[in-house]
């Protein structure tokens, strides 16, 4: 087998995949393409060493990432099942988390468990008490990492469903290539993947050619109540539950639409207010990239990269949207509308 120089150290994680039998998978809450491209590449990889891999996440699999399931691997986990899919496993592997408590509901027994837990990750926030942690922030997304750990493994283990996960990663992380994490080792990656047989268009088609007509319905009722600030640069829309419920839609049907505001022309940052429960508001950032906005989530608990973050806030819609907006401003110089 050719000899391969890793780009991270991966020695603990590969002695502590050695020595597990059963591995626990899961990541953040609202899974994409990078969490779950992780979870599916590892999965097929882990078999193919012999492995017992699961897969549990705190929210169900988006419906275009559904290709990725073919054996029906990916498993919703409710605070019911408590600390019983934990029984038997030998090591839980987590990742593209940002913050543990984006894990969602599996996180309180994934914090408290004695079981060795490992986080792979490229968001450059505190992680939490894991034993092993592998983070770079410079990382186009986090299978570009669990590409390397495979490598590092055993590369000629790759076959298309491997290489179809890891490529839905790269894709989605990196904007379809278009986002300033696209380097070069990002596209030599996206070769690699070619060559294992992925068809960029077939695997484009699935993920961003799948707009149901309810989310074009309300993704159209977004756009006329889009409001425009600072001649322009910045651009923000909220939703309340009662507004997405009168149009017939669910608050996952709004996956995607801060990324769109963000490509209206002038449009330099993109906001979401989206209420999850009276005083429960999820705000997603987007920037182009002449301003970080993650600072802002980091300050109010969130986490994220530079041009792409989010956070909850527990207040009204109404506050929420004052307060980021002000802090919104402060980015480009000014202090009101």
């Amino acid at each position: 087998m050719k000899q391969l120089v890793p780009k991270y150290k991966w020695d603990r994680v590969k002695r502590a995949i050695e020595n597990s039998r059963k591995i626990l998978m899961t990541t953040h809450i609202n899974p994409d393409g990078d969490g779950l491209g992780c979870e599916a590449a590892m999965y097929y990889f882990l078999k193919k060493l012999g492995k017992d891999p699961v897969i549990y996440n705190s929210s169900d699999l988006p419906p275009e990432y559904e290709f990725l399931n073919r054996e029906g691997m990916f498993k919703r986990y409710t605070k019911q099942m408590g600390s019983s899919v934990f029984k038997g496993v030998d090591l839980i592997m987590v990742f593209d988390i940002g913050t543990p408590d984006r894990l969602g509901c599996i996180g309180e027994y994934v914090s408290k468990s004695s079981i060795l837990k490992i986080c792979v990750d490229h968001h450059p926030n505190k992680h939490g008490n894991f034993d092993i942690e592998i983070v770079d922030p410079d990382a186009p997304s986090v299978t570009f990492m669990i590409f390397d750990l495979i490598k590092c493994i055993d590369s000629s283990l790759i076959d298309y469903p491997i290489a179809e996960a890891l490529y839905v990663g790269l894709l989605t992380d990196t904007g379809s290539f278009r986002f300033e994490n696209t380097t070069i080792e990002a596209l030599k990656m996206a070769i690699e993947m070619l060559e294992h047989g992925v068809k960029p268009g077939q695997v484009y088609r699935q993920i961003y050619e799948n707009l149901r007509p309810i989310q074009a319905k309300l993704l159209g009722y977004v756009l006329q109540h889009l409001h425009y600030e600072l001649s322009g640069k910045v651009a923000w829309f909220s939703l309340t539950r009662e507004e997405i419920k009168s149009e017939g839609a669910k608050l996952e049907d709004v996956d995607g639409f801060t990324d769109f505001v963000r490509s209206i022309k002038d449009v330099e940052v993109s906001v979401m207010f989206l209420e999850l429960d009276d005083k429960k508001i999820k705000v997603n950032f987007r920037s182009k990239g002449r301003v970080a906005v993650n600072g802002i989530a980091h300050r109010h608990g969130g986490g994220g990269h530079p041009y792409a973050a989010g956070m909850l806030l527990q207040m009204p819609i109404s506050e929420a949207i004052g307060l980021v907006l002000e802090e919104v401003f402060e980015l480009f110089g000014e202090r009101s509308i």
